[in-house]
């Protein structure tokens, strides 16, 4: 049975999705895609069989790099012949999307942590520029005062109090 090949305008409308999303899952999941004298990238069932798993996953809210670590699993189980029953790769992959969603669920509470901590920080920082606001203006009225003091040829009371 001879392989058919596709070319990426094939691919992209057989699979419903833009050509630079194609050029670039493969530059992200370092897809090894078969390529002609000329470059043109020459997709194979196998391939489209992929896509559409990676697709699959993206809809269900893996990123990629959980994506690329789900292709590697599974390119090892391949060449290490150990491949699971496809039952057990069903059961892995949905343990592996019920992963993939905890590990969303915590980078989505840890960054609103980081947003609540960020807001913190803003008000703290404002609290203390305002006492630096207060303190800069205390110091222009105690030198405005001892300017004064000296125009007038008055003791300042710092030298009062110093006693000279």
């Amino acid at each position: 049975m001879e392989e058919r090949f596709y070319k990426i305008g094939e691919v992209a409308e057989i699979l419903e999705i833009e050509q630079h999303t194609l050029r670039y899952l493969e530059n992200s999941l370092k897809l090894k895609i078969k390529r002609n004298e000329r470059g043109d990238r020459l997709y194979t069932d196998s391939d489209l069989d992929t896509l559409r798993l990676v697709l699959q996953l993206k809809s269900r809210g893996l990123n990629t790099t959980a994506i690329k670590l789900a292709l590697e699993n599974t390119e090892e189980a391949e060449e290490t012949g150990i491949a699971p029953s496809s039952a057990g790769a069903a059961l892995d992959l949905v343990e592996m999307v019920s992963l993939a969603r905890q590990i969303r669920e915590q980078n989505t509470e840890l960054l609103q942590q980081n947003r609540r901590l960020e807001q913190r920080m803003e008000k703290l920082e404002q609290k203390v520029e305002q006492r630096n606001l207060e303190r800069e203006k205390k110091i222009d009225e105690f030198l405005n005062l001892w300017k004064a003091e000296q125009q007038e040829g008055r003791k300042s009371w710092l030298s009062r109090l110093r006693g000279k």
